[in-house]
């Protein structure tokens, strides 16, 4: 019960985003002009939007919602609540999640709802997921919809997982990234040996060990060092991504006099790993990025790191 509240609560203060109807009639929403997606030329790559984390009820929880207390609420605890609803029932009844869905008045969360139902009933109907996802009018929301339905599968079933997100649009890469990345966490072997395909463009080469060092560093650093270690040094940026990944878990998980301290053990790339520290402290105190920034000994690396340090962070 407590973590429906605080869910609920938290979508409250926060706002959502999205949200569209299977077999509902909505006013279908145009696309805003899309500006061009762009990723530093180094290494970092940008958050994705947050996907559905929500922990499935059925086990030792009943019910927590009803229509009927969904509808005795107003304004954004009635949103918030159908949208937990929706979560609610996605797994087992996906028609009545939509419907769900089509009872958040504020647009954005209306698709998003949508995108989140299909992630959820993935794993019991990929069939019936794959249906959902077209009916998104709107561009991002839809992308984000395979993008979720791929994390799905996972830890289920790789190829299709990887597949899945050539139809990810604007989110491809950061879905073979954070694909890759989750596949790594149960077999790591087979996400190198697939970041060692070297395919598609530089970035998405570079990002693919970027992912691997990120996901293992977050369940064992020591770990990722071992597989950063063994990643092809012919290209220098692949090793140097995979650090970056490396020193970005690290940081996730402990304070800052830890994270630079586990980098400065890495030798040669201790300049990488205190890059992915400073990238993931930008998310909270651009300060104390930068700071991080003056331990780098490279030059061009200090300056770039910096430079990403301070620049505006994009919306996504």
């Amino acid at each position: 019960m407590g973590l429906w509240r605080f869910t609920l609560l938290y979508f409250i203060c926060l706002g959502g985003s999205v949200g569209v109807v299977h077999g509902v009639s909505l006013d279908p929403v145009e696309d805003a002009p899309e500006s061009t997606q762009e990723i530093s030329e180094y290494i970092e790559v940008p958050p994705k939007p947050d996907g559905v984390d929500i922990e499935q009820t059925g086990g030792g929880e009943s019910a927590l919602y009803s229509w009927a207390d969904c509808l005795a609420r107003e304004g954004d605890f009635r949103d918030a609540c159908f949208r937990a609803l929706a979560w609610q029932w996605a797994a087992g009844d996906p028609d009545g999640a939509l419907e769900s869905c089509a009872m958040v008045e504020a647009t954005e969360q209306r698709w998003e709802c949508v995108s989140d139902v299909a992630e959820l009933h993935a794993p019991v109907d990929r069939e019936r997921a794959e249906i959902i996802c077209p009916s998104i009018p709107p561009r991002k929301w839809r992308d984000q919809c395979w993008f979720g339905i791929a994390l799905a599968y996972s830890h289920l079933d790789f190829q299709y997982a990887r597949d899945t997100c050539n139809e990810a649009g604007r989110w491809r890469d950061f879905c073979r990234h954070d694909v890759n990345g989750e596949i790594s966490q149960i077999d790591p072997d087979e996400a190198l040996r697939w970041c060692e395909l070297e395919e598609g463009t530089l970035l998405q080469r570079k990002t693919c060990f970027h992912g691997l060092g990120k996901y293992i560093g977050r369940e064992n650093p020591r770990q990722a060092v071992d597989y950063c270690e063994r990643v092809p040094s012919h290209e220098p940026l692949y090793p140097e991504n995979c650090f970056h990944g490396l020193g970005w878990a690290v940081a996730e998980s402990n304070s800052l006099d830890e994270s630079t301290g586990f980098c400065s053990l890495l030798d040669n790339y201790n300049d990488s790993c205190l890059l992915g520290v400073s990238a993931n402290a930008k998310r909270v105190d651009v300060a104390v990025a930068y700071e991080v920034c003056a331990e780098v000994v490279d030059d061009n690396l200090r300056s770039r790191c910096e430079a990403f340090a301070q620049r505006e962070r994009a919306e996504w």
